[in-house]
């Protein structure tokens, strides 16, 4: 949609605004209303990562002719990031989360085009811990291991270390107490995990 010509014409005090006049101011505000509804455009991003808070993810969008537009998070009930007012043209969605490798996707805006919504899961920089709690030992360390995860220290209530690699039929069958890092973080490569055992 294009905007008609702008014609100034102004009233000179006294004079008196004529019906054609006010129709034409009226008509005006009306198409450059419906110039900015065709021309601004909302996208909303959902992060399909159950294991992430959408309020810690950070989501921009930006075109190669301006600054980077960063979303609103999300608030009460909807999990949803809203991008608003964004004109016609290319745009690089970048959701960014600590932990997680940026995910990207792009997306075209076309003139008259509805808003749009987009879908987009992180995925771990690092392996995330998982729920060890009462999980036997053996199964503790059967589930880090597939994630990559070492575990280099053991202990069981009384405070005894353990060899992880050679734990024992006893110890293997006990249960974990307490867990570091604490379930759902990515863990450093370079700091292994510690586990207590009842």
């Amino acid at each position: 949609m294009e905007l008609k010509p702008f014609v100034a014409k102004l009233v000179n005090p006294g004079e008196p605004l004529t019906a054609q006049a006010w129709n034409d101011l009226v008509n005006a505000v009306d198409d450059t209303h419906k110039f900015l509804e065709a021309t601004t455009h909302v996208v909303r991003v959902r992060i399909t990562n159950n294991d992430v808070d959408p309020k810690t993810v950070r989501v921009t969008a930006s075109r190669s002719d301006g600054p980077p537009v960063e979303a609103v998070r999300p608030i009460a009930q909807d999990n949803h990031h809203v991008l608003s007012e964004l004109e016609v043209g290319a745009y690089t969605i970048r959701a960014e989360c600590a932990g997680f490798n940026d995910a990207i996707q792009t997306v075209q805006i076309g003139l008259g085009q509805g808003d749009q919504e987009l879908t987009m899961q992180l995925a771990p920089a690092r392996p995330i811990m998982p729920l060890l709690f009462g999980k036997t030992l053996a199964d503790a360390l059967t589930l880090t291991a597939q994630l990559g995860i070492a575990v280099n220290r053991v202990l069981d209530f009384l405070g005894t270390d353990i060899p992880p690699g050679n734990t024992g039929a006893r110890a293997a069958e006990s249960l974990v107490l307490l867990q570091q890092p604490p379930a759902g973080q990515p863990v450093d490569p370079s700091l292994a995990a510690q586990l207590v055992i009842a």
